[in-house]
């Protein structure tokens, strides 16, 4: 299965890089006392966003990251992710530029050079779809499966028919 299907296995490179990495933002949003940095660094721009959309935000990344790497309920989150990290350029990285910028004796400039490749990605699983790879091809194949097998009922009832 794996050598006759090269877009499946891209496409769980692609979902396993950007689940990742979601997985990481969220958790360290929610467990790792970022919600009050990031309100901070909103405030910078003057946009002040309420602590339980933040904490709402973090648990899309996080749940949303799973979603991505098990391949399970992927194209609804990418789709949910793109908008997020569309409204987190809108908000505060477009006008920093478009790259992001740490060099010593220069200010630190936070563009958005990253979330167009994240962006990017996340329109190609919601379009494409987890693929091959993905938990919800498997139990798409198992429903399948199951609903072409015939049952020992089914058989009896055919039998007793006389087809």
């Amino acid at each position: 299965m794996w050598r006759n299907d090269r877009a499946g296995v891209g496409l769980l490179a692609l979902r396993l890089g950007l689940g990742f990495v979601f997985v990481a933002h969220g958790w360290v949003k929610l467990f790792g006392g970022q919600i009050s940095f990031i309100q901070d660094m909103l405030e910078i721009v003057g946009v002040t966003l309420p602590d339980p959309l933040l904490v709402l935000v973090a648990v899309v990344e996080l749940l949303g990251g799973l979603a991505l790497i098990s391949g399970l309920l992927a194209r609804p989150f990418a789709a949910v992710l793109a908008a997020e990290m569309l409204i987190t350029v809108a908000l505060f990285h477009a006008g920093q530029g478009f790259f992001i910028v740490a060099l010593p004796n220069a200010p630190l400039a936070y563009g958005f050079e990253f979330h167009v490749a994240l962006i990017s990605g996340l329109i190609c699983i919601a379009l494409a779809g987890p693929g091959a790879l993905a938990l919800s091809s498997r139990v798409a194949r198992a429903a399948t499966s199951a609903e072409a097998t015939p049952t020992a009922q089914s058989k009896e009832t055919r039998d007793a028919s006389g087809a």
